[in-house]
């Protein structure tokens, strides 16, 4: 998995089991982005080594990407949910965050493109809290990390 996209990393952890709860987890009880989570991941499957610059730059477009893009999209989504008569809008709405997201993924992607990285081998968990430093605070956070750590182990 080392030599995939950040999309298709995203995509084939996403299919494993209990992704899909902790990535829930993580959004709507923590206020994590996911995305900017799986590539942190993604960065030590790659053996990139830590680095504070960069990983400053990839949570600063995450945050603006998921208040300016993809929040307001899911929120929208969530509202349609609310309404049966409303499943079409739904539909459209949900395409379109994943869409935002797909997106998001490639603008963390390119970081990673724009300068000479230092690599050998990493731990996840020294990026994870690099971009997300409340980590090491918080339990229910930590767990839901170490399962998306675990399933991109497997």
């Amino acid at each position: 998995m080392s030599d995939t996209s950040l999309w298709q990393f995203a995509l084939s952890l996403w299919k494993r089991p209990g992704v899909e709860r902790a990535a829930l987890v993580l959004q709507d009880q923590h206020g994590v982005s996911v995305c900017l989570a799986l590539a942190a991941v993604w960065l030590s499957r790659r053996d990139v080594l830590p680095d504070a610059r960069l990983a400053e730059a990839m949570t600063e477009t995450a945050r603006v990407w998921e208040q300016q893009r993809v929040a307001p999209l899911r929120g929208l989504r969530r509202q349609a949910s609310a309404r049966g008569d409303w499943g079409d809008w739904r539909r459209l709405l949900q395409e379109a965050e994943l869409e935002a997201e797909r997106l998001l993924l490639l603008e963390l992607e390119g970081h990673l493109q724009a300068r000479p990285v230092p690599r050998g081998d990493t731990q996840a968990l020294s990026w994870l809290l690099l971009v997300l430093p409340e980590a090491a605070q918080c339990e229910s956070l930590s767990q839901a990390l170490d399962t998306l750590v675990e399933a991109a182990s497997q």
